[in-house]
């Protein structure tokens, strides 16, 4: 008895030690964030002539002022966007990706380029006059 009693704390004391020695191995590394990955161009946007690529820089302008109007106000009520602080800024950053991939786009096509930040103001600026002179509200016929 005496004997299976030193076994098993010998058993014991190899375990701690080894726990012990390997607890300065285990380390917690924080999670280190990189950039974003680029935006993916398409196939259909690699063959889009140089009016449809400004079409589409144009409704990337519009989105990224609609989300850049709707972080500042807030979203608008009834339209279930409950996610809407986690996804916004996500959102707005695919749509900055989206405008430097047109713009690489516009320039190796030889496309006049544009640049983002004007467009979205302009997006920006109309849609704060829209708020500001709200008409009445829309009648829908059921």
């Amino acid at each position: 008895m005496n004997a299976l009693l030193k076994f098993r704390r010998a058993r014991s004391a190899v375990a701690l030690i080894a726990a012990l020695l390997l607890d300065g191995c285990v380390t917690y590394q924080p999670l280190i964030v990189g950039p974003a990955p680029p935006y993916a161009l398409l196939p259909p946007d690699e063959l889009m002539s140089c009016e449809a690529m400004t079409a589409s820089f144009m409704f990337a302008a519009k989105r990224a002022a609609r989300i850049e109007f709707w972080m500042e106000v807030g979203p608008l009520p009834g339209y279930g966007n409950d996610m809407f602080g986690v996804d916004a800024p996500s959102e707005l950053v695919a749509e900055r990706q989206r405008f430097d991939a047109l713009t690489d786009l516009q320039r190796m096509r030889g496309c006049p380029v544009m640049d983002p930040e004007p467009a979205v103001v302009y997006e920006r600026q109309k849609l704060e006059e829209a708020a500001r002179s709200k008409g009445p509200p829309l009648k829908v016929k059921g």
